[in-house]
C-alpha cells in the first residue's frame, strides 16, 4: 500500500516455530518477521497449517517449540503471562464469535471493561498495602501511591464512547443496542473487527475473515480491512481472497506442508512464482 509509512521496527519475530498434535507434525519450523505497519497475507492449500500458524501467534494453540518474540518477551515461554500480551494482539475469526446474549455495544466494551476494571482493582489493592506499610516507614522512606486516573464509572463511560465512535466509523452506530442475531454476516464480521480494535491492538490477526460470508457481503469486510491497512495497522491475514492479497498485502507468504515455501511482494509473488508447488496452487485459484 503506497499510502502507508514504512517501518523497520519488528513487531513479531518468529523463529523455528513448530506445532505437533500428538504424532502429527503440523508446523515444521516457521521463520518470519512482521514489521510495524506491514500487512502479511498467508495463503496455501487446506490443511497446510495456515490457521494453526496464526493461532500459535497468540498461543491459542500452544506451540510445541520455537520462539515468538512480542514486546520483548518470548510468548512460547510458559513463564510469560500470555493474557497480558493477548490484550495487544487482536484476533478475528471465521465465525465472528460474538456473544449472542449481549448487545453490540456490550460485545465491544466487554473486554476493555474487564481489563481496565481489573487494573483498577489491582491498583487499589496495591495502594492499600502501600498505605499500611507507610505507617511503619520513616517520613523520607514512605512510598508514593499508584496514581488512579479514572473511577469505575469513568472507565465504563470512556469505553462506551469509544465503542460508539468505532461503530460510527463503520456506519453501524444505529445497531448499538441490537443483538448479533439481527445482523447480517458482513455486519457481524465488521463488529468483530472493531471489537478487536477497541483494545488498541499492536497487531491484528485475521483467520479467513470472509470465508463464512455470502459473496455479496465479502466486499464490506474487505473494505474495512483495506482502510486499516492504509491507517498503518500491522496485520497477518490468512486468506483465500487472492485479489485482496495482491492489492493490499505488502508481502504474501505461501505455506505448504507446515513450511513457508515462498514469500515475496505481491507483484513478484503472483507474476513470477518460483516454487513448483506454488505455481500449481496459483494455477488452480487464479
Amino acid at each position: 500500500m503506497n499510502a502507508k509509512i514504512k517501518s523497520d521496527e519488528i513487531v513479531l519475530s518468529v523463529k523455528n516455530l513448530t506445532k505437533n498434535f500428538d504424532k502429527l507434525e503440523v508446523l515444521k519450523g516457521i521463520d518470519i518477521d512482521v514489521k510495524k505497519g506491514e500487512v502479511v497475507a498467508v495463503i496455501g492449500p487446506s490443511g497446510c497449517g495456515k490457521s494453526t500458524f496464526l493461532r500459535c501467534l497468540n498461543c491459542m494453540e500452544d506451540p510445541t517449540g520455537g520462539v515468538i518474540m512480542f514486546q520483548g518477551e518470548n510468548l512460547v515461554d510458559r513463564k510469560v503471562d500470555i493474557n497480558v500480551h493477548r490484550q495487544k494482539i487482536g484476533m478475528v475469526f471465521q465465525q465472528f464469535n460474538l456473544f449472542n446474549n449481549l448487545t453490540i455495544i456490550k460485545n465491544i466494551t466487554l473486554a476493555p471493561n474487564v481489563v481496565a476494571l481489573g487494573n483498577l482493582r489491582k491498583a487499589k489493592c496495591k495502594n492499600f498495602f502501600i498505605k499500611f506499610a507507610n505507617l511503619f516507614r520513616k517520613k523520607d522512606a514512605k512510598k508514593p501511591l499508584i496514581e488512579i486516573k479514572q473511577t469505575k464509572k469513568e472507565i465504563k463511560k470512556a469505553n462506551e464512547e469509544k465503542a460508539y465512535a468505532l461503530l460510527k466509523r463503520i456506519g453501524l452506530e444505529e445497531k448499538a443496542n441490537a443483538y448479533p442475531s439481527t445482523l447480517s454476516g458482513g455486519q457481524k464480521q465488521r463488529i468483530a473487527i472493531i471489537r478487536a480494535l477497541a483494545m488498541d491492538p499492536i497487531v491484528m490477526l485475521f483467520d479467513e475473515p470472509t470465508s463464512a460470508l455470502d459473496p455479496e457481503m465479502v466486499g464490506e469486510v474487505l473494505d474495512l480491512m483495506k482502510q486499516l491497512a492504509i491507517d498503518g495497522m500491522t496485520m497477518v491475514i490468512v486468506t483465500h481472497e487472492m485479489g485482496f492479497a495482491r492489492e493490499v498485502a505488502d508481502r504474501v507468504v505461501f505455506i505448504d506442508e507446515g513450511r513457508i515455501k515462498e514469500e515475496s511482494a505481491p507483484a513478484e509473488f503472483f507474476s513470477n512464482p518460483k516454487n513448483d508447488r506454488l505455481k500449481d496452487f496459483l494455477s488452480k485459484v487464479l
